[in-house]
């Protein structure tokens, strides 16, 4: 994972130096292709909309989490703090979650961002009740709610399909609710609400 992280990185500054280069070292129709390339790429790296709407949720925020181990079951109830902050100058958000899953310590941070390239937010996932990491993009599908979709390798290597719901009633409020499908079953298997710490 960090390799292939490495080697885009890489990429992508080898087409940002080979497009400057160009630019500059050519005239006419081929520099002005370098420079509309150029251009691209810097409109593609500016914060937007959608970013500074995700900036909303910075900050502290006290959580009551509910946990469903099976459709039928009484969910467990937890308490929690999050804290939002911001990185790279607006464009993602970090979430660092403390509180307790099952009566244990559980921690969890998590990345938001929006990708200009695709048109749809992206999210990564990773806490103390696995080793995995889970990534999910979304899509917003009112205003104020965005819809994520993913998929994760659950215990003894099961594939789960992960949907969730993120809703921003107030500026002072979100929810979050996680609904699991395994096999052909969907349930709602985790729901967090969000409020801002005064």
């Amino acid at each position: 994972m960090k390799v292939g992280f490495f080697a885009l990185c890489m990429a992508g500054a080898l087409v940002l130096a080979f497009a400057l280069g160009r630019a500059g070292a050519q005239e006419g129709p081929e520099a002005d292709k370098a420079a509309a390339e150029m251009e691209a790429w810097a409109e593609l790296a500016k914060p937007g909309e959608k970013h500074a709407a995700l900036l909303k949720s910075v900050g502290t925020w006290t959580v009551e989490s509910k946990h469903w181990m099976a459709p039928d079951a009484e969910p467990t109830v937890s308490k929690g703090k999050a804290v939002f902050t911001s990185l790279l100058d607006g464009r993602f958000v970090k979430q660092e979650f403390e509180g307790e899953f099952m009566g244990k310590p559980f921690r969890g941070i998590g990345w938001s961002g929006f990708n200009n390239a695709t048109g749809k937010y992206e999210d990564v996932w990773i806490d103390t009740l696995n080793t995995g990491i889970i990534t999910m993009t979304g899509a917003e599908t009112e205003p104020g709610v965005i819809g994520y979709t993913g998929s994760f390798a659950g215990a003894g290597g099961v594939e789960m399909t992960m949907r969730s719901v993120i809703r921003k009633p107030g500026p002072d409020e979100q929810r979050m609710e996680m609904y699991c499908t395994i096999g052909d079953v969907e349930m709602k298997c985790m729901e967090g609400v969000y409020t801002r710490a005064r």
